[in-house]
Formats: structure tokens, C-alpha cells, sequence
């Protein structure tokens, strides 16, 4: 519930700007496609997961420890995910804010969703002949992340035979904690602009994500760094 009323009130807010707002206003809507690692950085023998080393011990001699499980599924703490989704992108006149919604793939898996909303400070830096530009961003992001928790478990099976098998079967509810996070958000790239109205862009951003949920609250984490491709439309540009 909390999460759709972030999402509710983020829409309603870009489309009330251009009723309120002076000349300046510019929102973007953009497809997102890319890679990123996550470090979750997960101490398994704390989680669900080491009951399914547990259940492995009973065929093996009493000598079989937590460390031979590791092994022979090959667990990690970090690993690699595909990207996709599509943002919205608001900024207004020469002012350095921005404001940004997201829904995409989570740095868990590809296979769940991520819905983010971040602020903060940014400024894009064109060159002499407005077509190609540097961008930079930081700010706060909050994200409700769908594929955080067994999915991230499940992903840090290296062993691909015993991942894919573990994958129809294995899902706890929250095993993780609460799939919420508060992020810390670094984002540069360059792009350029296209179209005699200059309403679509093409770039690349790299990024970090460091998070900021204590510990207490949340053990594993949503930290992630990543790098991405993206077409901009600018739906309103005041």
C-alpha cells in the first residue's frame, strides 16, 4: 500500500507541474536498458537459506559443514543482473534539482520489478553547439524492490544446474527483511540530442548506489553500481 501511494502521488505531481509551473519546465520520459552488481554482502548461515544446507547435510557424513555447501553450490554475496525498465526525468529551468521516478527490473533479478522515486542535486552540461552534453546527479532515492529476498538468495546460487532447480521451489516470504530501501545515488554519463525540436536524447550513465538502511533494521544490502543506455522523449518542455 505504501509503495502505490508513493507511486500515486510522484504521477500525480508531474502531470499537476505544467498547471502551476512558469517557462522552465521540462519532463522526460525515458526506456532504460543495461547491467548492474548487486552487493548484498548476505551472512547466509542468518537466513532461510541454511536450511536448505540442513536438509543437504542429512545425505552426508557428519563432517559435511556449512563451508562444503558454500563450495559445491558456489555461494557469493554479489553478482551480476540485466536491467530494463523506463524513467521519468523532471527538472525546471537553470535550477540544479531534479526529480526522477523508475520502474524497473530489480538489481535482484530480471525477472522482478523495482519501483524507485530519488531527489536531489543535478546539472546536465551541453557543448558549444547544444547537441552533446555531460550529465551528473546525487540525491536520495527511495525504492520498493519486488525481486529483493529470495530472489537475491536464490541468484547467489553460482552452481547454474542447482540455481535453476533451487528457483521453482524456494520462495520465503521476506526472508531478507522488509524490501524497502533508502539510497545514496551517484549518476554521471554523456548523451546527445536529436530531432530539429530537440526532444529525443541518446546516452549512457553510469551509477552508485550505496544504502543507507541501518543495519539493525535490514542486515543484507541493496548497494549496487551499474551502467546503462537510454532514449529520452521529452514529453513537456515549458
Amino acid at each position: 500500500m505504501y509503495q502505490k501511494r508513493l507511486l500515486f502521488f510522484f504521477v500525480a505531481a508531474v502531470f499537476a507541474l505544467p498547471i502551476y509551473a512558469q517557462k522552465g519546465l521540462k519532463v522526460d520520459l525515458g526506456m532504460n536498458v543495461g547491467m548492474s552488481r548487486l552487493y548484498h554482502n548476505t551472512r547466509f548461515e542468518t537466513t532461510t537459506l541454511y536450511n536448505l544446507y540442513k536438509t543437504v547435510e542429512l545425505t552426508h557424513d557428519d563432517d559435511y559443514t556449512w563451508g562444503d555447501f558454500a563450495d559445491d553450490f558456489e555461494i557469493r554475496d554479489k553478482y551480476t543482473q540485466p536491467r530494463f525498465g523506463f524513467s521519468t526525468l523532471v527538472t525546471y529551468g537553470e535550477l540544479p534539482l531534479f526529480l526522477m521516478g523508475e520502474l524497473m527490473s530489480s538489481p535482484s533479478s530480471y525477472q522482478k520489478m523495482m519501483i524507485g522515486v530519488s531527489g536531489g542535486v543535478g546539472k546536465t552540461f551541453f557543448t558549444y553547439d547544444s547537441v552533446y552534453y555531460a550529465t551528473f546527479l546525487g540525491g536520495y532515492k527511495f525504492v520498493q524492490d519486488y525481486g529483493f529476498g529470495s530472489s537475491t538468495l536464490v541468484n547467489s546460487i553460482g552452481n547454474r544446474d542447482a540455481r535453476e532447480l533451487i528457483a521453482t521451489y524456494f520462495d520465503p516470504k521476506e526472508p531478507l527483511g522488509r524490501p524497502r530501501g533508502h539510497l545514496f545515488i551517484l549518476r554521471g554519463g554523456v548523451g546527445k540530442v536529436f530531432g530539429e525540436t530537440q526532444r529525443i536524447t541518446v546516452g549512457v550513465d553510469v551509477y552508485g548506489e550505496l544504502d543507507l538502511t541501518p543495519q539493525l533494521s535490514r542486515e543484507s544490502r541493496m548497494t549496487s553500481i551499474g551502467v546503462q543506455a537510454y532514449v529520452r522523449f521529452r514529453l513537456i518542455d515549458l
